[in-house]
């Protein structure tokens, strides 16, 4: 696949995404939300705690996929390998991680509180491997964007 394609793919998946997220913090979040705490009167209370933080968590996701989008960009015009790039990765990693971090304060918070149900603990620990599984990624992808980088430059040096 040739660089300008698979930017183009690269685009049209982050714009899906985008979709996608603006679906559920705005959708799927608080429906969830109203299925699962509004049933229970112990959980009634969490509601608005719920969307709002569902909303919080928003922020970073499509923060890392402007950063994408940037990536994409450059991939376009063929400065894929670049530090540039490498640390817009690293930052990704980080955006992810913060995720991570306040989906397990959430789990923290729901496990103290002692209000807590079954569906609830799975949506919290499934977002929060997503987030795991996207930091480990991320940082991995920054690593070898560097190296790459860095062997690109030793090779413009060399001629």
């Amino acid at each position: 696949m040739k660089q300008k394609e698979l930017a183009k793919w690269l685009k049209i998946i982050i714009v899906f995404c985008w979709l996608f997220g603006l679906l559920f913090c705005i959708f799927v979040g608080p429906e969830t939300g109203k299925n699962i705490l509004l049933d229970f009167d112990s959980l009634k209370e969490l509601y608005k705690p719920f969307v709002a933080f569902i909303w919080i968590t928003g922020i970073p996701y499509f923060f890392a996929l402007c950063i994408g989008w940037s990536i994409c960009s450059d991939i376009n015009v063929g400065n894929d390998f670049t530090l540039k790039n490498a640390n817009r990765l690293k930052f990704i990693t980080v955006l992810a991680m913060t995720e991570g971090v306040l989906y397990v304060i959430a789990l923290l918070y729901v496990f103290i509180s002692g209000n807590y149900n079954t569906n609830l603990l799975m949506i919290l620990l499934l977002i929060l491997f997503f987030a795991v599984v996207i930091s480990v990624f991320t940082s991995l992808l920054s690593y070898l964007m560097g190296k790459a980088s860095e062997l690109k430059e030793d090779n413009e040096l060399t001629v």
